[in-house]
């Protein structure tokens, strides 16, 4: 994507309130959206040529945790991430049309999303990420959580699913193929959920809508 087709999108035109209000119906009815090649493709191709420009030096190991409780922990994540800032324009492209999410999901449901990070991830072969949730019950601001796929032809003997699982009771899940252009977006306290290995080198979009979480005037830092 050059910068004369990114010029050429306006947001009235660009930001397609269908696959928003979809997701708005399936939030109030299930508590998760599966919008399997919903992700527009003038997005996908602009997450694709922007993680396409990111060097191997770029990303780094993943961890668990927050500040000074971060810690890396391959026995529970294998991936690799580069956080999104907007300093490309596909970059930027991203944001402005998560960001158009953020609102709309906002006016219909009041839910007071305050803020958007998002990071892509690159699993190798073999890596996963163990069944965990996004937020603790009471303890977080992240609120929604949003994975999109951009793995071309991706087959389900390549493995590599995203398992979401109703509750902690829940041994059996649903399943997601992380196949190009599909995107989840699912209430981060309510969801525990777990990457299982692939056969092939997985590329995603891991995002986190996000209430204030301000004390005394000073704003809980995205990240």
């Amino acid at each position: 994507m050059n910068r004369e087709q990114l010029a050429s999108y306006q947001p009235l035109h660009v930001f397609d309130e269908a696959i928003f209000e979809n997701i708005v119906d399936d939030l109030v009815t299930t508590g998760f959206s599966i919008q399997k090649h919903g992700l527009p493709d003038f997005i996908t191709q602009a997450l694709l040529t922007c993680q396409r420009s990111i060097s191997d030096a770029e990303y780094k190991k993943a961890g668990i945790g927050r500040a000074e409780n971060y810690q890396t922990a391959e026995k529970v994540r294998g991936d690799e991430i580069c956080w999104i800032t907007g300093s490309s324009e596909e970059g930027a492209l991203w944001l402005s049309w998560c960001e158009a999410m953020q609102q709309y999901i906002n006016r219909s449901l009041f839910m007071g999303l305050f803020s958007f990070e998002s990071h892509f991830a690159c699993y190798e072969p073999g890596k996963f990420y163990k069944r965990h949730v996004d937020a603790f019950k009471g303890q977080g601001n992240r609120v929604l959580s949003l994975v999109a796929y951009l793995n071309d032809s991706w087959q389900e003997t390549d493995g590599g699913e995203l398992v979401l699982y109703f509750d902690e009771n829940d041994q059996i899940g649903t399943k997601v193929l992380p196949e190009k252009g599909t995107f989840v977006v699912f209430l981060s306290e309510a969801f525990p959920h777990e990457v299982l290995p692939a056969l092939r080198t997985r590329h995603s979009v891991a995002g986190w809508f996000r209430v204030n979480g301000s004390v005394n005037d000073s704003i809980d830092p995205p990240r």
